[in-house]
């Protein structure tokens, strides 16, 4: 394999490439995470409890770990080019920093347990602080993309980052089910007990989800090889392979007649279905890069949910599950937890129709009318801001 210190070079005749797989991908992904958000939330116990509906589960069970995976994919495709600037505080870092705290910031906005900061100081409970920092997608790549930074800027050679991110998989994946066994409430403040496991309802906390960003991060980091050597399609062939592989041990590990850890839980902690899941997307990736080798360039449109993946899980969320800002009008509390397949599927396709319609419009401010957007942006804030310190209740 070539030396991994060509990989990190920048490209300098097209800075700006965008790999039309990868947004595949993510749209995919998008449409997958609407689809399962809409059939758990409206679909009554009984259908949930049958068995086509657990093999929906595996399926949608991806979606956040494909989600944060193609965090990793894109986080090197765009640190390259200013892999050196990283080294050092100066506007670029500076500015990345302040976009992944924003990040973080977005996350800790979905889980306000009340729309004012003075009674969250005030009068709120134990609860409303373990509401407030659970930890999700949001906060899961904020964290995760700042410590590829801190690795970036603290050992600035590329063997070295490369070298650290795979042991920090490593890490992640074997130990995810002792740090599950702790809760971490008793001896730290909830804001930073609720980031590494689910004993206090953090739906996707550090250990293992943020395996899977890393995992991304390192499959980008090959592929930029391969292609800096022409060899994508004997990668990708590759890539499919071991993914296939990572599936097959992840099952063969789990059926073994005996336990490494004291608390196995299969579909949290497990090592094995860590490695089921991350196969699994080593496998689709792949899938998607043979897809658009045999497609015609697709236009913006085919592409824009990926392109738009951050806004488009934001607004979703807030459609379907509403805020404080809105609790009561949101799709959960207006049709309830009761629907057919049929009005579900309705739903769905209404929901998807809107965050296409929404990312499209977002996007084309962004690229043609980029002081209308970021106007649209601060004004959002501002009114946010304003109404969360100024309101006592």
């Amino acid at each position: 394999m070539p030396e991994t210190s060509v990989l990190l070079q920048p490209n300098r005749k097209n800075p700006k490439q965008r790999y039309v797989f990868i947004d595949l991908y993510r749209s995919a992904v998008i449409l997958l995470m609407l689809e399962g958000h809409v059939f758990r939330t409206f679909l009554p116990s009984n259908i949930q409890q049958s068995p086509w509906f657990q093999i929906h589960e595996f399926f949608h069970g991806l979606s956040a770990p494909a989600f944060l995976f193609g965090a990793g994919l894109t986080f090197v495709i765009s640190t390259r080019r200013r892999w050196e600037e990283y080294h050092h505080w100066d506007p670029p870092l500076a500015k990345r920093i302040r976009r992944l705290l924003l990040v973080i910031l977005l996350g800790l906005a979905l889980h306000l347990p009340y729309f004012s900061l003075r009674k969250i100081l005030f009068e709120g409970t134990l609860t409303d602080y373990l509401q407030l920092f659970q930890f999700d997608v949001l906060h899961c790549i904020g964290i995760g993309l700042l410590s590829l930074h801190g690795l970036i800027f603290f050992f600035k050679y590329e063997t070295r980052f490369y070298s650290l991110v795979i042991a920090s998989i490593f890490i992640v994946c074997f130990t995810t089910p002792i740090v599950w066994d702790i809760d971490f409430l008793k001896f730290l403040s909830p804001s930073i007990a609720q980031m590494f496991n689910g004993f206090h309802g953090s739906p996707f906390p550090i250990f293992p989800y943020v395996g899977f960003l890393y995992a991304g991060v390192i499959v980008s980091w090959e592929f930029l090889i391969a292609a800096e050597c022409k060899r994508e399609n004997f990668f990708m062939f590759w890539l499919a392979i071991v993914g296939m592989i990572f599936i097959i041990f992840g099952y063969i590990f789990d059926v073994l007649p005996f336990q490494v850890y004291p608390t196995y839980n299969y579909w949290f902690t497990s090592p094995n279905y860590f490695l089921v899941r991350t196969g699994s997307l080593m496998v689709i990736l792949a899938a998607f890069w043979y897809l658009s080798r045999r497609l015609p360039q697709p236009g913006k449109i085919w592409i824009v949910l990926g392109i738009e993946s951050l806004f488009v899980y934001v607004l979703h969320l807030l459609f379907l599950f509403g805020s404080v800002v809105n609790p009561k009008l949101n799709l959960q509390v207006i049709f309830g937890n009761h629907l057919s397949l049929f009005q579900a599927t309705g739903i769905f396709i209404g929901l998807f129709i809107a965050m296409f319609l929404s990312a499209l419009g977002w996007n084309y401010l962004k690229e043609k009318h980029f002081n209308i957007y970021r106007i649209i942006q601060f004004a959002a804030i501002g009114i946010f801001l304003c109404l969360f310190f100024m309101r006592e209740y």
